[in-house]
């Protein structure tokens, strides 16, 4: 010991007159890396005052950058006294400095000015110490704002200390966070930062602090290191223990999109983003929240959670928090036991109240019941907090040198904690009632709040794609209140098509509005495809429950939800209120910029959809024979051309491309229901039967057909028509595929924008699904729903890839894409919604299992076994119902899948299509081969896991084909779930590179003029749409029913004896049969199944004709009564079922009229109902 040489001297953090009277004191000081380095291994470096204790503790600086904490023995020596041998101290610091980790310090621009600030002190009066730290920080521009309960309220007084203005105000009645606000409204700095009493800032505190906030725009807060500046008792060891701030030297920044690995309770794990202690935020961006909430913090009940609620707050309105170790405030807390159960009793009554704000609050509700299964392992771990590491000499680990007495006592500490969580939520509602809250919770703190953002900095525009405003929200929240309104006075006034429209908006289009008001504000096309599938959902559940049970009692869930809806709303729109409210008083000029942009195309589109209803609504009626455009002449093509022209102007601006696309995804079906007033499928009225009949029975029937069996959609839309009053059930059905057109497009928009990057390529691959839509057409029936179902199910299971640093086999560092883990509050909802899917679809469960599988296996969605959560209830409910998995995965027809797609064979005589029939279904098919040309090419040119798997994942349905054997079924529903995927690699085309980058360079360069951009969008835009509307309007004419069949059916479904048969003289397309609840006592025949037509090309006889069919009726089909349904357009087409023409169906019309065979019963319009009379019974005999 006495060949030592002495190196340097160190000072303590702070002094005192008390000596150490615990063994496991610790002597705090600081040095830096490179005085250690510099002295020999020889050397030993002195420890002022450290008298009495065993060991130190340094922070370790490099250039006044922390790196760590370092422990060492303490050993006394004659001449020197208390010293650490430097030998030590170099091993423990040398790996230190290699740390690849460690990111660099925040720097701004050499241009970029810093920010001015304001330090913010609030004390009782022993702050002395504090403040002649903070006046001597370096930093040129701040001053210092005094809040003091010895101030006199409304006697601010400003003096000058070390040429510093110095401001006091008067603390306000409550705790800290009173009083930090009363600093905030009094600041005039751009940054305030907030620093305890009792503190020692360090010198280049306020630089380490503006410095983080100039280097990153969008961070509003910035924590520093709280490092204890004396360890001397038991007590202040567990501060230092509980604080994990006071060792955390790792640089970082969080965002509320980040998902950091180590910080699996991310957003919520606020002791990993520092602490109230040592902080600094940006003023405007606090007081545009409403500054701190004053229910938390000490001084009031709850004592703690201020800074907590603050961090939550700032990362769910978008700003950034930043961790800067180098901002230094050297804390002094309590050295005695008995302030420590009233630590711990603050400590778990802010962390309590905290979790309660979290649970209730909409902007973190879903966040919080993500976090739930990883809260409930860290609760079991409260009180055990940890910061970095501390480096020992010897190399060891940072020993528990908490004796044995005062570790019972930390475990009884640990207990009043616990304890403290528990009862926080009642000291919470307490501050609560007493007016707590942020700052413009009354009209004088809205006052001073305006005051204060008049001096803030201006408001940034929102980024594209932005939540819903609270203007929005209320909107949405007045719209449903205004349709139950609507639908009482229906009710009241006896207008029964006015509460019919209004009850059936409300339960199928905006029952999912009220609920998601609850939760965090999300960008509106989300919002939209969550609201319609929620409402979807419940509405199919509640009528799926009444039917399976047989407890059909419509009016009893109807009056819930509506109780539910009016409860949801009261307690949202209060909050959106007072977000308008806060928002009036920002300077709007940014916002009011960013809006008329995209309201511009919102408006022209808007305009060009009322021209295409106002025409529909004079003109309605039954089809003609040139189709939609032959009904509703010019007045179409000029409301399309109108969106058109809107669309092509948000695609060359790259604004507001969402709202053109979703009303060219659905003006044709809308104007189609408006004008026809029936499904434009025929296959939808043998749905429309399965309603009828639950309406009827009360009930479905499982074991009797398949639509009894997945009635899902039947039963909701039985539900909606009985508590809507609607009589015909067929509006139902032509209304409910106009809204599933919209929300699938707005779907397929919200799916794309999470691989495709921009405004334009997400909606751009919405707009190619909707225009070769005609292939797999809307129409109110199960695969429709499903794969709008499905499609959210995808949107609630993937997301925006985040990029992940990896360190790769070299050593060195890259960033690659991973997939977000899929939260608990998105499991539930897919659950929710695959438990609906399973009992409405038998095969678009199955398919999305498929797409899912997909992206699990590309490493696209966490986590693996989520595909699961959609299989299982779908697998429970088919083998619930017998043999279904037989019939639709077919183990028979695994592998055959030439044999799988052959459509069924026919002996009908076959007659060509006419040329629309042809072109009806090759348009759209070969805009779709382009399209899907396109997408191979994108997958060439992309050529990573991300392509490849959307590729796969559009060849994904294919598997339908592979193990059934559904017949061109299965071809339609291959397209119908592929064609998203192809849409969206078509969208995300890339510019060539590499070998071809000549050719993007060309591209680019005559793409760069305007008005070439002008004519290449409005070609490709107005083909097409040209393409979808003559795909979906072409066999108008064949296709839909018109109101006098509709009418036709009913009529039979209510007088025909049972037993009886209706014989449609045309083919079973073209006619709405199985309509009525009887389907079961009543059947229908086709025109087909008795006989082959007569030679078309030959000499037609109508009246062997009649002869013929009533003969084949009588002979092969035993029936009670005979019936026969005459109507125009009633004509057999297509290759499937033999075609007549519709000159022969006019002279067989007139021979049924002048056969002494049959008899009309029933006549409207151009349809006539025939019953077969006696006569016809005893020549059918003959």
């Amino acid at each position: 010991m006495s060949r030592a040489t002495l190196a340097m001297v160190v000072s303590p953090i702070v002094t005192g007159p008390l000596f150490p009277t615990w063994d496991g004191a610790l002597w705090v000081g600081e040095i830096d890396r490179a005085d250690v380095h510099a002295s020999s291994h020889r050397d030993v470096i002195a420890l002022d005052g450290a008298e009495g204790y065993r060991r130190a503790r340094l922070l370790v600086r490099d250039n006044g950058e922390p790196l760590g904490f370092v422990e060492a023995d303490v050993t006394e020596r004659r001449r020197i006294g208390a010293t650490v041998d430097v030998r030590a101290l170099q091993r423990a610091i040398r790996p230190m400095a290699t740390q690849a980790v460690r990111p660099a310090p925040a720097q701004p621009a050499a241009d970029q000015m810093l920010p001015s600030v304001t330090v913010v002190l609030c004390t009782d009066g022993a702050s002395g110490e504090t403040m002649r730290s903070v006046l001597a920080c370096r930093y040129d521009s701040f001053d210092v704002v005094v809040v003091s309960h010895a101030a006199d309220a409304g006697d601010d007084a400003v003096v000058t200390i070390d040429g510093r203005s110095v401001t006091t105000v008067a603390a306000p009645a409550g705790g800290l966070a009173a009083a930090r606000n009363a600093g905030l409204l009094a600041a005039s700095g751009d940054v305030v930062a907030f620093v305890d009493e009792g503190a020692i800032v360090d010198a280049g505190w306020l630089d380490a602090i503006a410095s983080a906030f100039a280097a990153d725009p969008d961070v509003a807060c910035v924590t520093g290191l709280v490092p204890s500046a004396e360890l001397r008792t038991p007590a202040q060891r567990w501060h230092d223990d509980r604080t994990a701030a006071a060792r955390t030297v790792r640089r970082r920044v969080f965002r509320l999109d980040d998902a950091p690995d180590d910080l699996p309770l991310h957003p919520f794990a606020a002791s990993a983003y520092g602490t109230g202690a040592n902080l600094a935020v940006r003023r405007a961006t606090v007081l545009r929240i409403g500054g701190f909430d004053t229910a938390f913090g000490p001084g009031t009940r709850v004592g703690g959670g201020d800074d907590l609620d603050l961090f939550t707050r700032l990362l769910f309105a978008g700003s950034a928090i930043a961790v800067e170790p180098a901002a230094i405030a050297w804390q002094r807390t309590a050295d005695d036991v008995a302030s420590l159960r009233r630590a711990a009793a603050a400590n778990g009554h802010g962390l309590g109240a905290w979790m309660t704000k979290n649970a209730f609050d909409r902007e973190t509700l879903a966040a919080s019941v993500d976090a739930a299964p990883g809260a409930l392992s860290a609760f079991a771990r409260l009180g055990l907090e940890q910061g970095d590491r501390v480096e020992a000499v010897d190399g060891s680990s940072e020993a528990d040198v908490v004796d044995s007495e005062f570790a019972a006592t930390r475990r009884r500490l640990r207990a009043v904690e616990r304890r403290s969580v528990a009862v926080a939520p009642f000291l919470a509602l307490r501050e609560r009632i007493g007016g707590a809250g942020t700052i413009d919770r009354t009209a004088r703190g809205r006052h001073e709040l305006q005051r204060g953002l008049a001096t803030a900095a201006p408001a940034q525009p929102p980024a594209a794609g932005a939540a819903m405003g609270p203007v929005t929200r209320l909107l949405a929240a007045a719209l449903v209140v205004a349709t139950l309104v609507t639908a009482a006075v229906g009710s009241l006034a006896g207008l029964p098509t006015l509460r019919a429209s209004a009850v059936a908006v409300f339960l199928f289009a905006l029952l999912g509005v009220a609920p998601l008001l609850l939760l965090r504000p999300m960008p509106l096309a989300r919002f939209a495809v969550f609201a319609v599938t929620g409402s979807i959902i419940g509405t199919i559940a509640i009528g799926y429950t009444m039917a399976t049970a047989h407890i059909w009692d419509p009016v009893v869930p109807f009056v819930g939800v509506v109780v539910l809806t009016a409860l949801a709303i009261a307690v949202a729109v209060p909050r959106d209120v007072a977000e308008l409210r806060r928002s009036s008083l920002m300077p709007m000029a940014e916002l009011a910029r960013a809006a008329w942009d995209t309201t511009n195309a919102t408006a022209v589109s808007l305009l060009g959809l009322v021209i295409v209803v106002v025409t529909a609504l004079t003109h309605i009626g039954d089809p003609v024979r040139d189709g939609l455009f032959g009904s509703l002449g010019p007045g179409l093509v000029i409301g399309l051309a109108i969106v058109v022209l809107a669309a092509v102007v948000a695609l060359v601006r790259g604004v507001g491309v969402a709202v053109p696309v979703v009303v060219l995804g659905g003006t044709i079906q809308l104007a189609q229901a408006i004008t026809y007033g029936m499904p434009t499928v025929m296959a939808a009225a043998r749905h429309v039967g399965v309603i009828e009949y639950i309406r009827r029975w009360g009930g479905t029937n499982p074991a009797a057909d398949i639509f009894q069996t997945w009635s899902g959609l039947f039963a909701g839309g039985a539900w909606v028509a009985d508590v809507a009053g609607i009589v015909n059930a067929m509006l139902i059905a032509a209304w409910v595929p106009v809204l599933l057109a919209f929300a699938t497009v707005i779907a397929v928009g919200v799916l794309a924008s999470n691989w495709l990057l921009g405004v334009r390529r997400p909606w751009i691959a919405a707009f190619l699904t909707a225009m070769t839509g005609s292939l797999n057409t809307t129409y109110f029936s199960p695969q429709s729903v499903g794969i709008l179902l499905s499609i959210t199910i995808l949107v609630l299971a993937t997301g925006p890839l985040r990029t992940a640093v990896v360190t790769g086999a070299d050593g060195g560092n890259r960033s690659v894409l991973r997939a977000r883990a899929t939260g608990l509050s998105r499991i539930v909802a897919i659950a929710a919604i695959s438990i609906v899917l399973a009992v409405t679809h038998q095969i678009s469960p199955y398919l999305t299992v498929a797409a899912l599988v997909v992206l699990v296996v590309f490493k696209l969605v966490r986590p693996w076994w989520l595909p699961l959560v959609v299989l299982v209830p779908a697998v429970v409910f088919a083998v619930l119902n017998g043999s279904v998995l037989d019939k639709f995965l077919s183990l028979g027809a695994v592998g055959k899948v030439l044999q799988n797609v052959q459509p069924p064979s026919h002996d009908e005589t076959v007659f060509a299509q006419p040329l629309v029939t042809r072109l009806a279904f090759d348009v759209p098919a070969a805009a779709l081969v382009v399209i899907g040309l396109v997408a191979l090419l994108t997958v060439v040119l992309r050529r990573d896991r991300l392509h490849w798997a959307l590729l796969v994942a559009a060849a994904s349905p294919i598997s339908l084909l592979v193990a059934t054997n559904y017949g061109q079924e299965g071809i339609f529903r291959v397209v119908l779930f592929a064609t998203p995927w192809i849409a969206i690699l078509a969208a995300g085309l890339p510019s060539p590179a590499g070998r071809l980058a000549w050719v993007g360079s060309m591209v680019r360069g005559a793409m760069r003029p305007t008005a070439v951009k002008v004519v290449v969008a409005a070609a490709g835009v107005a083909v097409l749409v040209g393409v979808g509307a003559f795909g979906q309007t072409a066999l108008d004419w064949n296709r839909v029913p018109t109101r006098s069949e509709s009418a036709a059916t009913q009529v039979y479904d209510k007088t025909a004896p049972k037993g009886s048969v209706m014989l449609l003289t045309g083919s079973s397309i073209a006619v709405p049969s199985n309509t009525g609840a009887r389907y079961f006592d009543v059947g229908y025949l086709s025109r087909e199944a008795l006989t082959k037509y007569q030679d078309p090309t030959g000499a037609y006889d109508p009246t062997k004709d009649v002869d013929d069919i009533t003969t084949k009726l009588v002979d092969n089909w035993p029936a009670t009564k005979y019936y026969a349904l005459v109507a125009e357009p009633f004509g057999a087409y297509g290759e499937r079922y033999g075609y007549q023409t519709d000159a022969h169906y006019q002279e067989l019309a007139r021979a049924m009229a002048a056969s002494p065979y049959w008899e009309p019963v029933w006549s409207e319009g151009t349809t006539v109902m025939y019953e077969l009379t006696p006569a016809g019974l005893r020549h059918a005999a003959e």
